[in-house]
């Protein structure tokens, strides 16, 4: 009886034991008829040398309080296409840049100065280095001292105080960014007006080019 006792018993747990290693088996099985999955790719979008495309100040940047080092961000305004017409650089992707120089107004005839270098754009949490120029800006003459009959000399169109500015000029540290004056801004006016600072407001478009060709990884 002990004999029969046992036997039964060692059978019981080989079958048991094989039971538990069958779903195993078939799941060894199944993992090997089913493909594997493909690991998530990525592809690279490029830029050549002389796209151009426009960006948005995030921050008002005056000559009065900017100085040198001080760093400034902008927003791509619109999606950047490779020459595939995929996106390259997706609309509000930000790029950083640096006031290399400024030079506060000394004189109505002399008025201030902002020198801007472009430095990265940031696409999907990554930064990309970017050797681009600022190649169009539109800018302000902010007057500290303008009355009301200073600012009707200015022209229709223009706000109270302020002149349109432009780029003056470009050197190794950057884009210099000047001020209208003369002739072109209204001769009373700029001789009325004292200390000139070129300001650009929050949302000042800027027209960037890119110099060097740029590589952009998308996954």
């Amino acid at each position: 009886m002990k004999s029969k006792y046992w036997t039964s018993l060692a059978t019981g747990l080989s079958l048991a034991a094989l039971a538990a290693c069958q779903p195993s088996s078939q799941a060894a099985e199944l993992a090997k008829k089913e493909p594997a999955k493909a690991a998530p790719t990525s592809t690279t979008r490029t830029l050549e040398a002389f796209r151009q495309f426009p960006v948005a100040t995030t921050a008002t940047i005056s000559s009065r309080t900017a100085k040198p080092g001080d760093s400034f961000t902008a927003r791509v305004v619109f999606d950047v296409q490779d020459a595939a017409g995929r996106v390259a650089i997706p609309a509000g992707s930000l790029v950083s840049g640096t006031i290399t120089d400024v030079k506060p107004a000394p004189n109505p005839n002399s008025p201030g100065t902002l020198t801007l270098a472009v430095n990265s754009v940031a696409v999907n949490g990554r930064s990309y280095p970017l050797n681009a120029s600022i190649d169009s800006v539109a800018t302000e003459l902010h007057s500290r001292s303008v009355s009301g009959g200073d600012a009707v000399k200015v022209g229709v169109g223009a706000a109270a105080g302020a002149v349109v500015g432009q780029i003056i000029g470009k050197n190794s540290k950057g884009t210099i960014i000047g001020a209208v004056v003369g002739a072109a801004a209204g001769g009373a006016y700029a001789a009325a007006t004292k200390d000139g600072d070129i300001v650009l407001p929050s949302g000042t478009h800027i027209l960037v080019t890119v110099q060097q060709r740029l590589n952009i990884t998308r996954s």
